[in-house]
């Protein structure tokens, strides 16, 4: 509690009624002092918020409050009372509008000062109590700050681990070509690419979309990096061309175990595919990837067929590989959810072929396939946007 201090200091200009309202004070126990003006202060009274003072002010300075700065200051300092005659009381509202803690009147009897004194009391204890709360604050908000910028330092060296682990773009091989544009929400992305050229024949592909934002969605995506990387390192390590000849058969199979063994919670949606480039054939599986896969052949484009359900929600869950052909002049383009975001149509129906309308003619490289959908112009997008483009003699 902030102890209101049993010595008052009576400021004015002494007269009759002042001495009178001093006695009555120090009857009550509270020893006075007598100043003349509230600048002579500033050398005997330290800075204290439960320190009472009773001023008397004059009576130009009653008729004129306009030059009211120093009462303003010491009222912030200490417990400041303004005493009035019986013209003045009309005056009362105005000096509590400056801060002062409570208004005496010359002819205060005791008990009426005891009460005063009690309302003293209970104001030094709420300026104590502001005061507290106030420092509480400041040390809160500091350790905000130094928590914030932890977390943008450790956001910040995430996504130098989530960029360092995505694949070269382009990657450039015979007549294919496949590059990838990831923009993220947030610092880090729920979105990954995952893209290699195995045994001189084979590229392995895939695209995912984690549940959420942020860096539990993020280390997600490193955890499906090295998950499908182990399996086609022990392929490439056995040279095992049948294995990659049936890929991606039994992948998602394989990694929505694993997520579901992590207990994160977590699901993604995914697309994964083996192209084998002696015969162009691509072997593809999705897992409840919107939009679905988009092939563009002589300026028409149109979903591939393929569905399934997300990865790392049911434990049985199975997914059926698609395979088609490629064409000797086409583009295979992967899109995350995030791009319905960028189409101004309302249901997703329209969303679909509304997309397909603006990747028709705009899919020669992944610089046209971001300005079809205006990627580079994003500022905050609500939802990664994520793009991956395999494009064969364009």
């Amino acid at each position: 509690m902030g102890e209101v201090k049993s010595a008052v200091f009576l400021v004015g200009e002494k007269n009759a009624k002042l001495e009178r309202l001093m006695s009555r004070i120090e009857e009550g126990g509270h020893h006075c002092r007598y100043l003349s003006d509230l600048n002579d202060l500033s050398g005997v009274c330290e800075d204290d918020f439960s320190q009472v003072v009773a001023f008397s002010p004059s009576r130009d300075m009653i008729e004129d409050l306009s030059s009211s700065t120093l009462l303003k200051e010491y009222a912030a300092k200490h417990l400041l009372t303004v005493i009035l005659d019986d013209l003045s009381h009309s005056k009362a509202i105005d000096f509590f509008r400056l801060g002062i803690a409570d208004v005496w009147f010359e002819d205060m009897s005791s008990i009426e000062l005891e009460e005063s004194f009690t309302r003293l009391q209970e104001f030094a204890d709420l300026r104590l109590q502001r005061m507290t709360y106030g420092q509480r604050l400041e040390m809160a908000n500091l350790e905000l700050q130094d928590s914030l910028h932890m977390l943008k330092q450790d956001q910040l060296a995430g996504l130098e681990v989530q960029k360092s682990l995505m694949p070269a773009s382009p990657l450039i091989f015979e007549d294919y070509e496949i590059s990838h544009s990831v923009t993220p929400s947030l610092y880090l992305s729920g979105d990954f690419v995952g893209y290699n050229f195995v045994l001189g024949r084979y590229l392995v592909f895939y695209f995912a979309d984690v549940s959420g934002h942020g860096a539990s969605s993020a280390f997600v995506t490193v955890l499906l990096r090295f998950m499908i990387g182990r399996v086609i390192q022990r392929h490439v390590a056995e040279n095992d061309h049948e294995a990659l000849k049936a890929a991606p058969e039994g992948l998602l199979e394989h990694v929505n175990k694993q997520i579901l063994a992590t207990g994160l919670g977590k699901h993604l949606t995914i697309v994964a595919g083996c192209l084998d480039t002696e015969n162009s054939t691509l072997r593809y599986v999705v897992g409840a990837q919107l939009p679905r896969p988009i092939i563009i052949v002589d300026g028409c484009a149109q979903y591939l067929p393929g569905k399934g359900k997300p990865v790392g929600i049911f434990e049985s869950a199975s997914w059926e590989v698609e395979q088609i052909v490629l064409p000797e002049r086409c583009a295979l383009v992967l899109l995350s959810d995030g791009v319905f975001d960028l189409v101004p149509d309302k249901d997703l129906i329209d969303k679909e072929e509304t997309l397909l309308r603006f990747l028709a003619r705009s899919s020669d490289n992944l610089e046209s396939l971001k300005a079809a959908l205006s990627v580079d112009f994003l500022e905050d997008p609500q939802d990664d946007v994520s793009m991956c483009l395999l494009a064969r003699g364009m």
